[in-house]
């Protein structure tokens, strides 16, 4: 059963540090604001410190993705879109992988529930400022 749980975990920590990252380098090198950009860098360090607590080689352990059906499945957008959407579908996607981490977290140890709550709100607060600033 844990390794269920560290699957998520391990999916989810990967999915929101991509969705930072993007943001970050958007933030970075088209929007650039440099302050946010530190400040989303600074949250994908934190996020790795909390996620560290779980042992690496078990996370590694639990991926399984030749098995995974999911894994490519998307809708197959062809359209272009704004430098505006890809941010905020960026930071949709950091926000709901935080939001499974507290979720899950509880499960295998619950004193991290509210660390991740605080990361999420904390990319909630950068990603309206950043907004306001474009």
């Amino acid at each position: 059963m844990e390794k269920k749980f560290l699957r998520i975990i391990d999916a989810n920590y990967n999915r929101s540090r991509e969705g930072l990252r993007v943001s970050e380098d958007i933030l970075r090198f088209v929007i650039n604001d440099a302050a946010h950009a530190v400040c989303l860098k600074n949250t994908r360090r934190s996020l790795a410190r909390l996620v560290s607590v779980f042992d690496v080689k078990k996370l590694l352990d639990a991926r399984n993705v030749k098995t995974d059906d999911c894994k490519f499945k998307y809708s197959n957008e062809k359209s272009k879109i704004s430098s505006q959407d890809l941010l905020r579908r960026n930071f949709q996607r950091a926000t709901e992988s935080l939001r499974v981490l507290e979720e899950v977290s509880q499960v295998l140890d619950p004193m991290l529930k509210p660390k991740f709550m605080k990361l999420r709100f904390k990319i909630y607060a950068i990603e309206k400022d950043a907004f306001r600033r474009l």
